[in-house]
């Protein structure tokens, strides 16, 4: 049996508060943030565009953790513990900063990088409605369209760092066809 899906004003009052939730956050972590260096815009520059790589930020927690959202609990329960604990993600991507709890890699760059053009090209509140109604049809994090597409560039990058392709491309291309 499948669990009942919430109402749609109860999935508008979710999709406000993971939005609330993603600014907010990106305000805190602002102040602790810097601009890619040279080295890591290098490395991942013939995936995206200049401007996104001029944007973002990053943040090295180094032993601090990200607590977990106010809405944690509840996604737990309504995925049967299918969401992650946030203390164990190697990164958290708020609109253009990217947190990370102890290190930079260039797989979790890349993968906090998808994230961030997903947010600039779809709009945050498109982003967020998708992300919320993803997790809401599959009840799983990991089969989130928008995790799916991250993971799958993430990937392709990973097994060949040198094979460049636009992930600006990527999204779109998954916008237009409704893969989202």
């Amino acid at each position: 049996m499948e669990p009942a899906q919430p109402s749609e004003e109860r999935v508008a009052e979710m999709i406000s508060g993971v939005e609330a939730y993603l600014r907010q956050e990106r305000e805190i972590y602002f102040r602790a943030s810097d601009p890619l260096i040279a080295e890591w815009k290098t490395s991942v520059q013939p995936f995206f565009s200049k401007a996104l790589l001029e944007k973002v930020r990053t943040v090295v927690l180094k032993g601090a953790r990200i607590p977990p959202p106010p809405f944690y609990s509840e996604a737990i329960a309504m995925s049967s513990g299918n969401f992650p604990d946030f203390v164990h993600l190697a990164s958290v991507t708020y609109l253009d900063i990217i947190v990370f709890h102890d290190q930079i890699t260039a797989r979790t760059l890349f993968h906090g990088l998808v994230h961030a053009a997903q947010m600039a090209l779809l709009g945050l509140a498109r982003y967020t409605d998708l992300y919320v109604r993803g997790f809401l049809k599959s009840r799983s994090w990991i089969a989130i369209p928008l995790e799916a597409q991250a993971y799958q560039l993430d990937t392709r990058f990973a097994m060949s760092p040198t094979a460049a392709f636009s992930v600006e491309d990527e999204i779109k291309s998954w916008a237009e066809q409704g893969l989202f």
